[in-house]
C-alpha cells in the first residue's frame, strides 16, 4: 500500500496540474497561439535552466568509483538497446515518420528528473539519491542527443550529416547540460542570488510543461491514435524496465543501484519529449497523448515494479 501512495503522490499532482490546463483551454484563458508561446518558453529557457541545474547539483565527480562508472556504462548502452528495440518493431509498421519518431522517443526516453528522484527517495532516503544523481550525467544527454538525431532524421526535410550535428549542439536543452558538466569540470561556483535566481526558473519548468500538456490534448485524436498509445505503453512501462532491470540482475547490480536502474526506465515518458516534439515539426498531439497515458498508468505499473522487486528481495 506504502508503495502505490508513492506512484499517487508522484503522479495525483501531474494529473490535476494537466486538467488545469484542459480547463483553461476550455474557458479560453489560453488559445493556441499563447500555448505556442508557451512550448518555447518552457523548452528554451524554463526546461534547460533546470536541466542545467541537476547536472550542476552533482558536484565532484572525481569521488566517481568503478561501481559508479559500471553503472553509467551499462545505462547508456541499455539506453541505445531499449531504442534499437523500438526502432525494430515500429519501422515496418509506422509510414508516418512524424509518429515514428513520436514512437521510438516515447519508448526510450523517461520522465528521469521528475519521477527518479522521488522513487529512490521513496525506497531508500537521501542517501540513496547521489547514486541516482550520478546517472543524470548520461541519461540527460543521451537521451536529448537521442531525440534531436531521432526527430530532425525523421523530420522529412532533406539533412547531411554537418546539419544533423549542428541541430544536436543548437539544442538548449544539450547545451544546458553540457554548460552544466562543464561548470562541474572546471568547478565553477554559482554565486548564491544567480543559484536562487536560476533555482526559481527551474521550478516553473514542470508545472508549465504539463499545463500546455493538458490543454493541447486532443480526446478525440486518442482514439485514433489508440493502437500506438497501447503499444508504447506497454513497451515503455512494462518492456523497458523488464529488459533494463533483468539484464542489470544478470550482469551484478543490486539494491540502490537497481533501484536507480528502475527509476530511469520504469517511469513514464518525459513531459521534455512532448515539448521537443513540437519544437522539431513532429507529431506534438502523439507526443503529448503518450506523456499524458503513460503518466496515468504509471501509478500502477511503478506500485506492481517496487512490489515484485521487493518480493524478490532485490532492493
Amino acid at each position: 500500500m506504502e508503495n502505490f501512495l508513492l506512484a499517487l503522490n508522484v503522479v495525483l499532482p501531474i494529473f490535476f496540474i494537466m486538467t488545469l490546463g484542459f480547463l483553461l483551454k476550455k474557458i479560453k484563458i489560453v488559445d493556441e497561439h499563447s500555448l505556442n508561446i508557451m512550448n518555447k518558453l518552457v523548452f528554451r529557457v524554463f526546461m534547460s535552466t533546470l536541466l542545467f541545474l541537476n547536472v550542476y547539483n552533482i558536484g565532484d565527480l572525481s569521488a566517481l568509483s568503478m561501481d559508479n562508472l559500471k553503472l553509467l556504462g551499462y545505462a547508456f548502452i541499455i539506453i541505445l538497446v531499449v531504442l534499437f528495440i523500438a526502432w525494430l518493431i515500429y519501422m515496418p509498421k509506422v509510414k508516418d515518420k512524424r509518429k515514428l519518431s513520436v514512437l521510438i522517443q516515447g519508448v526510450y526516453r523517461g520522465n528521469f528528473v521528475l519521477f527518479g528522484l522521488a522513487i529512490v527517495d521513496s525506497i531508500y532516503g537521501k542517501e540513496g539519491l547521489a547514486t541516482v544523481s550520478l546517472l543524470t550525467i548520461v541519461v540527460i544527454p543521451t537521451f536529448n542527443i537521442l531525440a534531436v538525431i531521432i526527430l530532425e532524421y525523421y523530420s522529412g526535410r532533406e539533412i547531411s550529416k554537418l546539419k544533423l550535428l549542428k541541430q544536436v549542439f543548437k539544442n538548449p536543452l544539450i547545451i544546458a547540460t553540457l554548460l552544466g558538466i562543464s561548470f562541474i569540470v572546471l568547478k565553477v561556483n554559482i554565486p548564491k542570488p544567480v543559484y536562487k535566481t536560476l533555482s526559481d526558473i527551474s521550478k516553473i519548468a514542470t508545472p508549465l510543461a504539463f499545463i500546455v500538456l493538458g490543454a493541447e490534448l486532443q480526446f478525440g485524436n486518442m482514439l485514433k491514435n489508440i493502437k500506438y498509445l497501447i503499444s508504447v505503453n506497454i513497451l515503455r512501462l512494462v518492456g523497458n524496465p523488464l529488459i533494463t532491470i533483468g539484464v542489470g540482475k544478470l550482469i551484478g547490480f543490486q539494491g540502490i543501484e537497481l533501484v536507480a536502474l528502475l527509476s530511469m526506465s520504469a517511469c513514464p515518458t518525459a513531459v521534455a519529449s512532448y515539448t521537443m516534439a513540437k519544437e522539431m515539426k513532429a507529431d506534438g498531439d502523439l507526443a503529448g497523448e503518450i506523456v499524458a497515458t503513460t503518466s496515468i498508468l504509471s501509478i500502477f505499473t511503478i506500485f506492481c515494479w517496487v512490489l515484485i522487486l521487493k518480493n524478490l528481495a532485490w532492493i
